[in-house]
């Protein structure tokens, strides 16, 4: 599957590895987007230091739909 990759979520390093794994467990294809000078100098609570989860376009609802539901949220548009 190629294209456009949508942002679904923002979180911090931990959080976001373990919204992969959850994701990728279900069959997503996931990436993980950093700023690399957040990683070289080891920045974890500011803009440098947070991920975004992306996930392709087509399935960007679904996997918003899944992130919501195990998180207990009831708006699965927000990140």
């Amino acid at each position: 599957m190629t294209g456009e990759w949508v942002t679904i979520a923002i979180r911090d390093a931990i959080e976001a590895q373990l919204i992969k794994g959850l994701l990728e467990s279900s069959g997503f294809l996931v990436r993980l987007q950093a700023e690399p000078l957040g990683k070289v100098y080891g920045l974890t609570v500011s803009p440098m230091g947070m991920v975004l989860v992306q996930v392709p376009a087509p399935v960007a609802k679904q996997a918003r739909s899944l992130l919501a539901a195990e998180s207990g949220d009831a708006s699965p548009e927000g990140y």
